[in-house]
């Protein structure tokens, strides 16, 4: 008997391709989860940051500016948003004036070198600015990226939704 030649059928049968497509589609449900858990995650961390590293700017202000919170304008005898952001991003006197940075006479600042950051939640960094005695009702709305209460001085996120711990965003 002369041998067989081999089989020029060297493909995949039809059941091998199901098999490995099946379990192609359960790595694919365990690692989209996991994945979107971890952008998440990420988000919830950005946020944190962020508003630790305005928080602190605010704090440091306060501690050289004899307690007095970021906001109140000098000139103007009032309180404003556009002062709370030239306190904070330019240089400025023991009375809260303020002048470009390295000015004479002006040894406080800046405390936010790259300015206000955007809230990761809605990529907004404009900021909602609470006068003392105005109140928060309503709030967070989304409808900029943070909140700054002049009368305590507290900053937050104005967005609406949870992390991923459950905790309302607007209470970080």
């Amino acid at each position: 008997m002369s041998p067989r030649p081999p089989s020029s059928n060297a493909g995949l049968s039809l059941l091998e391709i199901l098999l490995v497509s099946a379990i192609l589609l359960v790595l694919a449900g365990v690692a989209v989860p996991v994945l979107t858990m971890t952008v998440e995650d990420a988000r919830d961390t950005s946020c944190e940051q962020q508003l630790q590293r305005v928080r602190t700017a605010i704090d440091y202000y306060k501690f050289q500016h004899l307690e007095l919170n970021p906001g109140y304008d000098p000139e103007l005898d009032e309180w404003t948003l556009d002062a709370f952001l030239a306190q904070l991003l330019t240089a400025s006197d023991q009375a809260g004036f303020t002048a470009a940075v390295g000015s004479v006479g002006y040894p406080f600042g800046p405390y936010l070198t790259e300015g206000i950051p955007a809230n990761p939640y809605n990529d907004l960094d404009t900021i909602l600015f609470l006068e003392p005695g105005r109140s928060g009702a309503g709030l967070p709305d989304d409808s900029t990226g943070w909140v700054y209460d002049a009368d305590d001085g507290s900053f937050r996120a104005n967005s609406s939704g949870l992390t991923q711990d459950g905790k309302p965003i607007y209470e970080l």
